[in-house]
Order: C-alpha cells, then structure tokens, then sequence
C-alpha cells in the first residue's frame, strides 16, 4: 500500500466516524476522502501561499484607568459585604394540579 493509498484510508475512516459510523456507506467516505486528498496534493503552492501571508498582530492593551478598573480593598470589601437584594416572586394566580 502506498502513501496516498493510506491518506484516502485515514481521511475516509475519519469520514466515517465523523458521520456517526453509519454501515454500507464505506464507497461513499472512500470518494469524498479520494477527492480531498487529490486536491491537497494537487494544490501545494496554495497552501504555501496561505501560509505566507502575514498574520495581523493584535491591538496592544491599553492601560486601564483607575477610575474605572481599580478599586480599592475598602470598595470591594464594602460591596462584597452587602446582602445581595431579595427577589420577588412573581404574583401568580391559584395554583392548580391536576392528575
């Protein structure tokens, strides 16, 4: 077996179980493996080419500014001790339960 023979191989049983493991459709996983692996081998310069491009650094970080992000320990301890607020229960009509 040769190389491209275990690529289809591989990609068509990936296929497969990707699919669910659904029985009598090995012909089926075999083309659609068949044809990815032909188009990978037949398009190399496409994939260096995509791999060339310059990847887009992201933004730096601003600084955060202390009026919005830092807090002092006083401000977190005094929120933290609050009791968080109580919720309402919705106001519902009689509740009936039938069997």
């Amino acid at each position: 077996m040769d190389h491209f023979e275990t690529n289809i191989r591989e990609r068509a049983y990936a296929l497969w179980e990707r699919d669910g493991c659904a029985p009598g459709r090995d012909e089926h996983y075999w083309h659609l493996a068949e044809q990815e692996v032909r188009s990978m081998a037949t398009a190399p310069a496409t994939l260096e080419a995509v791999s060339a491009k310059t990847v887009r650094k992201p933004a730096a970080r601003k600084p955060a500014t202390k009026s919005a992000a830092a807090k002092t320990v006083a401000e977190v301890a005094q929120a933290v001790a609050k009791p968080a607020p109580r919720r309402r229960r919705a106001a519902t009509a009689e509740t009936v339960t039938t069997h």
